[in-house]
């Protein structure tokens, strides 16, 4: 067992909750990362098969459900644990919310309709002003940029605990909306702790060692990997901003520009490209057979999130936005709820769809492509 401390320090708000859905750092959200990033780290060992990969975490971050061939119980406790020196409350408020200019987003065709970047990428914990309770831009309880936190992990010495870490410092994101960029986080190495790099690199190996081509990734109905196209990690970054509005901002911009691609493929049932990158979809794209109490099919509402996600990086004075892609196909569990012209119409489109918002984000102004210098 090696015991290793690292500084996790938020460059974008976080709206990290507990129980009672109040601001306050703590341990399970980072525990959960960590497993989800180990993944991603150990798939292509375990031919990206999920009953390999389920058996080896099990194994790792503790099981009560894993048996022998002669049907012997086989359950451990996790042999990785996690501690924060303090789990205290975060104190950023809706009050100076959200300490300076933030710019909006145009969301309607006819150019008209517009919000507040914070809004629009935080939905939920972030919500619109309201004229007749006459409420400004109001937030849920959110840990504020810049707070800090030290945390340790007791493993056993493992590559992929070291290659999880790096993918944190690279990928992770913490908290309500994260995927949006919310609770984004730098990792510093203390003490005799591994260094981690603030960004990732094309040539850097452990980028090679979890990407694939984005085509192949759809062979699965779950985020294993990075993808790749042409050998290139599928990565965007902004330019470096002042703070974390401004790269906050050109996120939120990108985010409509890709939704806006998407919504230009449209199936049969109203099935359409919006629906690979979550759901629900918004009020005009609701899916009758993926909600609750649907006559045909017994469900529970069906929420996918998004496998186009964001980051917010600290570089040096500034902070840097990037997109990223962990393709994979729609789930089986919902396209099985779907109509047969609907499942049809998925398995033709997906590819023409990420191709379209692939070549989309190339062409973005605010985006590069993250590429190698061969």
């Amino acid at each position: 067992m090696r015991k290793l401390e690292y500084r996790v320090t938020f460059t974008t708000p976080a709206f990290l909750g507990n129980a009672d859905q109040q601001a306050q750092w703590r341990t399970p959200p980072f525990k959960a990362l960590l497993r989800q990033w180990w993944r991603v780290a150990s798939s292509r060992g375990h031919q990206y098969d999920h009953r390999l990969l389920r058996a080896a975490e099990g194994e790792l971050f503790g099981n009560a459900w894993l048996a022998d061939a002669a049907g012997r119980p086989r359950f451990r406790r996790s042999r990785v644990d996690l501690r924060l020196n303090h789990w205290e409350s975060g104190d950023q408020t809706s009050q100076g919310w959200p300490g300076g200019v933030i710019e909006s987003v145009v969301t309607t065709a006819d150019r008209r309709g517009t919000v507040r970047a914070d809004v629009y990428l935080g939905f939920g914990p972030v919500l619109p002003p309201n004229r007749r309770e006459n409420r400004p831009v109001t937030i849920r309880g959110a840990i504020a940029p810049g707070k800090d936190a030290v945390l340790g992990l007791l493993a056993e010495e493992s590559k992929n605990i070291s290659g999880s870490l790096q993918l944190l410092a690279w990928f992770g994101t913490v908290g309500s909306r994260s995927r949006n960029g919310w609770g984004s986080f730098s990792l510093t190495a203390i003490d005799s702790a591994p260094g981690l790099t603030a960004m990732p690199t094309p040539g850097d190996p452990l980028i090679a060692e979890i990407s694939r081509d984005w085509r192949q990734c759809l062979d699965c109905d779950w985020p294993h990997a990075l993808g790749a196209a042409s050998g290139e990690p599928l990565i965007w970054v902004t330019k470096a901003y002042e703070n974390w509005r401004g790269a906050m901002g050109a996120l939120a911009n990108v985010r409509v520009e890709v939704r806006r691609v998407a919504k230009a493929f449209v199936g049969p049932g109203n099935i359409g490209g919006i629906h690979l990158l979550g759901y629900p979809a918004g009020g005009k794209w609701e899916l009758p057979e993926l909600k609750k109490g649907h006559p045909a099919r017994d469900h529970e509402e069906a929420r996918l999130a998004s496998q186009l996600r964001f980051k917010v990086y600290a570089v040096g004075q500034g902070l840097v936005g990037a997109v990223f892609h962990l393709p994979h196909r729609f789930p089986d569990a919902l396209s099985e709820r779907l109509s047969a012209a609907q499942q049809r119409w998925l398995a033709e489109r997906q590819q023409p769809v990420w191709a379209g918002i692939h070549a989309a984000l190339n062409r973005m102004p605010r985006l590069a492509p993250l590429r190698s210098t061969k």
